[in-house]
């Protein structure tokens, strides 16, 4: 596809062939749909390639491409076939009028090599576009260039020999428009791929193959696979270099480990017996076997990767409007262009001064600025997004952050550190082994930020065996052990003091411990905040924890608005009472936190890589640096500004330049380079936007 209006001529066919849920991603050059019939495929293959659009099926096990990459694309191929010819036609206005290069027959030989190639390219699209029913730029090209091509031939036919035939040449007119708009192509082409460089690097980082280990008798063997072949449970070699081909857990083996693709964080850490690993995470130094814990599809770095291609299917609102626009731009043009012509004529009976006004109306038009307007910007959005560890599931986030008036934070995990310091106090004269043990085995039930805290602190005691273990979510847990009932949590669910711990131990509803859990605030949580109040938010804290340890956070970081010992329906209630005052975000851990993400106009959940699996949260932040918060609201204010700044441009360029090119100020071929020039202005200031962010987040 060589511009934004090809895809919705892609669009068209694949919907005529029966498709469904259609989307055409023209940056990425992909289309995906649903088919009833799986034999439709080969005729929508057909149409497509028919129409000019190379395309193939992809393939469901994909292998490392092993195609050249070819020097040329087939647009540039086409611009520098019809370079030289006209290049050469248009010297005829500077050389006297007994050149051999003014010979009307010998421009119209210099002028048919290049509209065979603009025949085929907007031809074939501008037909492929009607029998789609949509109507594209390439129409208005094909209409201005044919125009000006026929009246040529019209005049050379009827005044041979005379000298008024040079009234009637607009040969180089016609090869002028289809190379300039070639060359358009080009150098958006060539833009287009530079806004999506750090998407597809993201894209790239999936891992295709893995080494197998496979048990043979007393020996084992390692077999290259697929990484989508793997099934949970399987074993596979990793060694330094290696990218993880799916999340696992390390059998053997230290590792150094570098996350960065998924977290944004450029520390390499270290990985022993146990500890997780997730996919597309690279392998710096050491070597290991690995037991897979989930399938190809249910992957960290492939549910990434297919959130931020979801992202890319929907629509800011923004965008809805100028498709809207640009949807009947076109067909507005060609009434305009012959209203141009009857004017013109019925003021002065020029018919070829009237003709290349049309035709300078037709070639100036510019829907294509508008089309790309929104795309190119979101696209460096959420590629410099994904590449600091932040996963943006919807293209409207953007928009969404900018209407915001209340911010709510969850306190543990969020704006505290997820991993507090713990102190156990033991009661009643229980054994400390024993009440460890049980402290570990209640707390291996839960996957709240705090349990995972407790239980790392109690690692080192016995695991027991519990029976009727179930989780009260957002209070505690019970269950029983050697027909002693066990309660653990807080100390409202336990009935116990709030000022003489967190977290209570109870055995047959006796105190057995106390465990006291200090907070530590985010190193950057008060630049985040401060950041967030600057941009007029109000914030917010939600938290299931004690009065006094929320106010203390509260009090520390300058939030006034805070609510305790809230349970997941309360905050629930307490986020829809906010959002009647305004538009309100969520930002909590993506576990307990899950309704009021939900309910929350964006909900971001951070710290947790399982929130992926989640349709809970708007944005997903891979690890737990809030940092990446207050990052997450400067590339959404970049982004809105960016387009707002691109749709002017192409709203106002075409308010100007069509009225200037109707009084005839504009030739066709100023008009051909003014058009090809809109896009370029377009594309670079989406490419000036990932230029300043990257200058401005790192």
């Amino acid at each position: 596809m060589t511009c934004n209006h090809c895809a919705s001529t892609v669009d068209g066919i694949i919907q005529q062939c029966g498709g469904k849920a259609v989307h055409v991603d023209y940056l990425l050059g992909e289309a995906s749909f649903e088919l009833g019939n799986e034999k439709q495929v080969e005729r929508i293959l057909k149409r497509l390639n028919s129409a000019g659009y190379t395309s193939q099926e992809a393939a469901l096990h994909e292998e490392e491409s092993e195609r050249k990459k070819e020097r040329f694309s087939a647009v540039e191929k086409k611009f520098l076939i019809s370079l030289p010819f006209s290049l050469v036609l248009f010297m005829h206005m500077f050389l006297p009028m007994d050149w051999w290069i003014n010979d009307p027959y010998v421009q119209l030989m210099l002028c048919v090599p290049v509209y065979v190639i603009g025949f085929r390219h907007f031809g074939k699209s501008s037909w492929e576009s009607l029998r789609s029913r949509t109507i594209n730029m390439d129409i208005l090209i094909f209409i201005g260039s044919t125009s000006a091509f026929v009246y040529s031939i019209v005049g050379t036919l009827l005044f041979e020999g005379q000298e008024r035939v040079h009234d009637f040449l607009f040969f180089e007119t016609t090869s002028t428009i289809i190379t300039l708009v070639l060359l358009g192509y080009v150098i958006e082409h060539r833009a287009v791929q530079k806004t999506t460089v750090v998407l597809k690097k993201l894209l790239d980082s999936k891992p295709l193959k893995a080494k197998r280990l496979i048990q043979k008798g007393l020996n084992q063997e390692m077999e290259p696979v697929l990484a989508m072949d793997l099934e949970p449970g399987e074993r596979i070699l990793v060694n330094a270099g290696d990218k993880v081909p799916a999340d696992a857990s390390i059998e053997y083996g230290d590792l150094r480990v570098d996350e960065s693709v998924l977290t944004g964080e450029s520390d390499v850490l270290h990985k022993t017996k146990g500890d997780q690993l997730l996919s597309g995470s690279l392998i710096i130094d050491g070597n290991g076997v690995l037991r897979v814990e989930k399938n190809a599809s249910e992957s960290t770095i492939g549910k990434i990767i297919d959130l931020v291609k979801e992202s890319r299917a929907s629509r800011p609102e923004i965008q809805k409007l100028a498709d809207r626009i640009s949807s009947v731009f076109v067909p507005a043009i060609l009434i305009i262009a012959l209203i141009t012509f009857g004017v013109n004529y019925w003021l002065q009976p020029d018919l070829g001064e009237a003709l290349l006004r049309a035709i300078a109306v037709l070639v100036i038009s510019c829907p294509c600025a508008m089309g790309l307007a929104t795309p190119t910007a979101v696209s460096v959005g959420l590629g410099i997004a994904g590449n600091l560890g932040l996963v943006v599931k919807r293209a409207d986030v953007f928009e969404q952050l900018q209407s915001l008036r209340s911010i709510v934070f969850d306190k543990t995990g969020t704006l505290t550190e997820s991993r507090p310091e713990v102190k156990l106090k033991i009661h009643n004269g229980f054994d400390q082994d024993e009440v460890t043990s049980l402290i570990r085995s209640l707390e291996a039930h839960s996957n709240h930020p705090l349990a995972e805290a407790i239980g790392d602190h109690v690692k080192g005691s016995k695991l027991l065996e519990l029976e009727a273990v179930e989780e009260v979510k957002g209070r505690g847990i019970t269950g029983q052990w050697r027909g002693k009932g066990l309660k653990l949590g807080s100390a409202i669910f336990t009935g116990q003091s709030s000022a003489e711990g967190d977290v209570f131990l109870l055995v047959d509803e006796l105190p057995a411990a106390a465990i006291v859990i200090q907070n530590r605030i985010q190193s950057a949580a008060q630049e985040v905040v401060e950041s967030l109040q600057a941009r007029g938010l109000q914030p917010h804290i939600l938290s299931g924890d004690s009065e006094r340890k929320t106010r203390d956070v509260a009090a520390r970081l300058g939030i006034q608005q805070f609510a305790s010992e809230q349970l997941p329906d309360q905050k629930l209630t307490y986020i829809k009472e906010l959002r009647t005052e305004g538009a309100t975000g969520m930002v909590g851990d993506g576990i307990n936190d899950a309704p009021s993400l939900v309910a929350a106009d964006v909900g971001i959940s951070i710290g947790n890589s399982n929130a992926l699996a989640a349709e809970s949260a708007s944005v997903v932040i891979m690890g737990s640096n809030i940092q990446r918060l207050k990052q997450l609201f400067e590339i959404g204010s970049a982004v809105v500004s960016t387009i707002r700044q691109n749709l002017f441009w192409a709203f106002a360029y075409n308010l100007v330049a069509i009225p200037l090119a109707a009084a005839g100020f504009l030739d066709p071929m100023v008009a051909a380079l003014s058009m090809a020039f809109s896009d370029v202005v377009v594309i670079g200031n989406s490419l000036r936007l990932r230029l300043r962010l990257s200058k401005q987040l790192h």
